[in-house]
């Protein structure tokens, strides 16, 4: 079995938000007028906490909405992997 690294976490994270033409960062580069973060609506990023991590989409206002359960590395990956071939069956790509 290979390890899967953070890197290679966000690498499939990454081909999902180009799959399905979302932004690459949760964040837009630029700030608001009161110099507040922009949130990218749509983006699918990780989130990380307490050793564990979990696949979670920006909504509109900067809010995240779970996709997936939090746990280890591999499970993660596992569900994104899951969850891109979902896509792609999907959309027939």
């Amino acid at each position: 079995m290979d390890r899967i690294t953070l890197k290679r976490l966000e690498s499939i994270v990454g081909r999902i938000n180009s799959v399905l033409d979302m932004p690459e960062s949760p964040y837009a580069a630029q700030r608001d007028d009161r110099g507040g973060l922009v949130a990218n609506a749509g983006n699918y990023h990780l989130d990380c906490a307490y050793g564990g991590y979990r696949l979670v989409r920006m909504c509109d206002g900067g809010g995240k909405r779970d996709i997936s359960p939090r746990g280890t590395k591999r499970e993660t990956y596992e569900y994104c992997r899951a969850f891109l071939d979902g896509i792609s069956a999907a959309t027939g790509a």
